[in-house]
């Protein structure tokens, strides 16, 4: 009765109060239906996971770091000294199934003259953290890459525990990833990683002294994928994620099984994709079957477990910028919780745009299949997708937008002048000019030319479309008297090839043993050669001026790459050897 006296009791003072207001007008609510409003609901899975803007805010110029190390406690395994931690690479440690060596460190961030109040670790005088040697191709070079584990209840570097210092010693211009990761932060369909250039200073105290600070010189500190960048940007830290190792797209069903299997073994797992986040398998599984089954189309499974514009614009991005070291790694797929679908996150970028340095190097550049779609087209993934009518025009969409809208030459030449500006000086400043690729003219040269290599890389990209694909040359093989020379078949979007093929005893073809073009079979027969060595060449046309290669090569005494090419030798004995070079 309580309740029924209180409203009633309301409604008559509402009453009073607007009998008192007179003429005063009643204003009119806003309308929020329509009459003819519909109850359609948003499907499940409309929503996208997109990175966050406003976080690459404020990360640009030379962060100064100092960072003193020492022994720290056998409990956090950092009980080495320096030394003892820059001794062995990575792979030492795998051999022997151990943690990398790690010690105690004391960071603070600061400028050229020293540590800066309200900077990370100023005034702090014991260690904040344990560092240790990251990447396994990075610490087999002289100069190494860190990982600086900040340690629990000493607080944060921007809003990160974990520092990952980046020496990119392979990188004769040592910006390459971070103008990778500034590039992809200016783009909607992508996820980026923030970047800082470090200029690092280090100074040992394992052993007790009390030496002097040594320049380690420039570093690029990325933001580690992991829990803290889902959380930094506000989505969810709960959901899949693997890191890529040597992976194909392929079901590998006697490796890739459900966690809770009797058969199942990380170790060998993580071979192919190691586990970052939750352990339940049950959507990657789903989704490798999906993709190996021929009789669900491809741009269905697509649809059903990607984000398609990121998957699009993420391969559009590698295939513009020529990364070749894409395919098979160095690369997160991610999927939230309470979603089918995986996204994709770029990992160490540093060998994109390679082209002008590896002609100034030794003169040579890569074959066609090295270029465009065929950047791809080894994993089962991109295989499927990249012969299906759907999928190649949504690529090529974003091929064309990506090259308008964001990896222009103005976006790209903006940023790498701003970088030679910031670094150049401690490039070519000891330690670093001792290791130093390139001089620093040539230095200028790779930084105008990464604008051509771009255009040059989507030029590439209109061709392939129209390539016949990628193929081996297989093994000689005699029998009764006569060779037989065989290759695979190369696939033609659309179409069937034919065939170029060349023989001889020389790599340059000049006095070919047989050359015919048109050739419409994928063998040739003839009576046995003679002792001696021979080259074959073998190139798939599409009979409208696109020609592609055999994927073997032969790098000629005088340091030249002949592509298409296989060499092979007749022995006195009639047995063959092959000498064999093939597409990496």
């Amino acid at each position: 009765m309580k309740r029924v006296f209180s409203a009633l009791r309301a409604a008559l003072i509402v009453l009073a109060v607007l009998g008192l207001a007179g003429c005063s007008e009643i204003p009119e609510a806003p309308l929020l239906l329509k009459p003819d409003e519909t109850y359609e609901k948003e499907p499940v899975g409309g929503y996208e996971f997109r990175d966050s803007d406003s976080i690459y805010d404020g990360a640009g110029g030379i962060v100064t770091m100092y960072l003193t190390v020492g022994k720290g406690s056998a409990a956090e395994n950092a009980a080495h000294t320096w030394e003892e931690v820059n001794a062995h690479p990575v792979s030492w440690y795998e051999d022997r199934g151990i943690e990398p060596y790690s010690c105690d460190a004391l960071l603070q961030v600061g400028d050229e003259v020293g540590p800066l109040a309200g900077e990370f670790g100023y005034g702090e005088l014991t260690a904040n953290a344990t560092v240790r040697l990251r990447g396994k191709g990075a610490s087999e070079h002289p100069q190494k890459s860190y990982r600086i584990e900040i340690k629990s209840g000493r607080g944060n570097w921007e809003n990160m525990k974990v520092v990952a210092l980046n020496k990119h010693f392979a990188d004769p211009l040592r910006y390459r990833n971070k103008l990778a990761y500034d590039l992809m932060a200016d783009i909607p369909e992508m996820f980026s990683a923030r970047t800082w250039f470090v200029h690092l200073y280090v100074k040992d105290r394992s052993e007790g002294e009390d030496g002097l600070f040594v320049d380690y010189g420039l570093y690029t500190a990325v933001e580690p994928i992991n829990k803290k960048y889902f959380r930094n940007r506000e989505l969810d830290a709960g959901g899949n994620l693997y890191k890529a190792e040597n992976f194909d797209w392929r079901p590998h069903s006697d490796i890739l099984m459900p966690a809770t299997s009797v058969e199942f073994d990380q170790k060998a797992f993580e071979e192919l994709l190691e586990i970052k986040g939750d352990v339940d398998h049950t959507k990657l599984l789903n989704m490798l079957a999906a993709i190996d089954d021929e009789t669900i189309p491809i741009a269905d499974t697509v649809r059903k477990y990607f984000d398609r514009d990121n998957l699009y614009y993420w391969m559009a991005f590698h295939i513009l910028m020529g990364n070749r070291d894409i395919e098979t790694g160095n690369y997160y797929l991610y999927s939230p919780q309470g979603d089918d679908r995986f996204y994709f996150i770029s990992w160490d970028n540093d060998k994109l745009l390679p082209e002008t340095y590896e002609k100034l190097r030794d003169g040579n550049w890569s074959a066609a299949w090295n270029h465009g779609i065929f950047t791809f087209i080894s994993g089962r993934l991109y295989e499927r997708m990249l012969k299906d009518d759907t999928c190649r025009n949504a690529l090529s969409a974003a091929v064309d937008d990506m090259r308008e809208s964001y990896l222009t030459d103005e976006a790209i030449s903006e940023k790498a002048e701003a970088y030679r500006g910031l670094i150049k000086d401690i490039v070519f400043s000891r330690p670093d000019s001792v290791y130093e690729r390139v001089s620093a003219s040539s230095f200028d040269i790779l930084t105008e030319a990464l604008t051509a290599e771009v255009e040059s890389n989507y030029e590439a990209f209109k061709r392939s479309l129209s390539e016949p694909w990628p193929f081996n040359i297989l093994e000689p093989e005699t029998k009764d008297g006569r060779i037989t020379f065989g290759w695979e078949e190369a696939y033609l979007y659309g179409g069937s090839p034919v065939y170029t093929v060349k023989l001889a005893e020389t790599p340059n073809f000049e006095t070919c043993i047989f050359s015919r073009s048109g050739y419409e079979s994928t063998e040739y027969s003839r009576a046995m050669l003679p002792a001696g060595q021979y080259f074959l060449y073998v190139s798939a046309d599409d009979g409208n001026g696109y020609s592609q290669e055999a994927s073997q090569y032969y790098i000629t005494e005088t340091d030249q790459t002949v592509f298409g090419t296989l060499c092979f030798y007749v022995l006195e004995d009639g047995t063959l050897a092959v000498n064999e070079y093939y597409e990496e």
